[in-house]
C-alpha cells in the first residue's frame, strides 16, 4: 500500500495538509499511520507530479493555507493501483516486533507490564472504534444497506478495524494470562 495512493484518494475532495492528518488520526488508524513529516513531503511529489492541485484558501487562523486536490492524472493513477488487486502481505506491526523481542528484558513482570500496557490499549482504540460504528448505524435507517457508495466502502474498513482489533485484545488477553504463568 502506497501512502501516495492514500493521499490521492483522500484529496478527491480538496482538503489541507491538516485535514489530510486529521483523517488518518481519526479515520485510517485502523489500517495506515502517517505523520505530517510524513504527509507534506508526499504532498509535495505527488503535486510536482501533476497529480495534485494546490491552492491558497483563506483561513480564520492566521495566514492563508494550502488546500490540495486530486487532479484527473491523480485519479487515473489511484484507479491504476485499485485495479491491480488487493496489496497483501504489506502489514507492519510494532508492537508485534516488540513483543517478538521481549526475551531481551530481564524481568518477566516488565514484560507482563508491555503486555498489560498494550491490552490497555487496544481495549481503548477497540471502544473508539466499536463506538464510531454504533454511531453510524444509528444514522442511517436500513444500515447498511441504504448507504451511498462514498459512505459504504468506508464503511467496510471500519467494520474490519473493528474485527481486528477486537482480535488482538483478545490475543492480549490470553498472552497477559500465558505471561503470568511464567512469574
Amino acid at each position: 500500500m502506497s501512502l501516495q495512493h492514500i493521499l490521492l484518494g483522500i484529496l478527491q475532495e480538496p482538503k489541507s495538509g491538516y485535514d489530510v492528518k486529521k483523517m488518518f488520526d481519526e479515520i485510517f488508524s485502523n489500517f495506515w499511520s502517517a505523520e505530517l513529516s510524513q504527509i507534506y513531503p508526499q504532498l509535495k511529489k505527488l503535486a510536482d507530479k501533476g497529480k495534485l492541485s494546490i491552492f491558497e484558501e483563506a483561513s480564520n487562523k492566521g495566514p492563508n493555507k494550502k488546500v490540495y486536490q486530486t487532479t484527473q492524472q491523480g485519479i487515473e493513477d489511484l484507479v491504476a493501483w485499485i485495479e491491480q488487486g488487493p496489496a497483501v502481505h504489506t502489514e507492519r506491526h510494532a508492537y508485534l516486533a516488540q513483543t517478538f523481542f521481549l526475551n531481551s528484558l530481564d524481568a518477566t513482570e516488565k514484560k507482563l507490564e508491555f503486555m498489560q500496557s498494550l491490552h490497555q490499549e487496544m481495549q481503548q482504540w477497540h471502544q473508539q472504534l466499536s463506538h464510531t460504528l454504533e454511531q453510524a448505524k444509528k444514522e442511517t435507517d436500513n444500515f447498511p444497506y441504504d448507504l451511498p457508495d462514498e459512505q459504504f466502502y468506508p464503511l467496510l474498513t471500519l467494520m474490519m478495524g473493528v474485527k481486528k482489533v477486537g482480535a488482538i485484545v483478545d490475543w492480549c488477553q490470553e498472552a497477559t494470562e500465558l505471561i503470568k504463568l511464567r512469574l
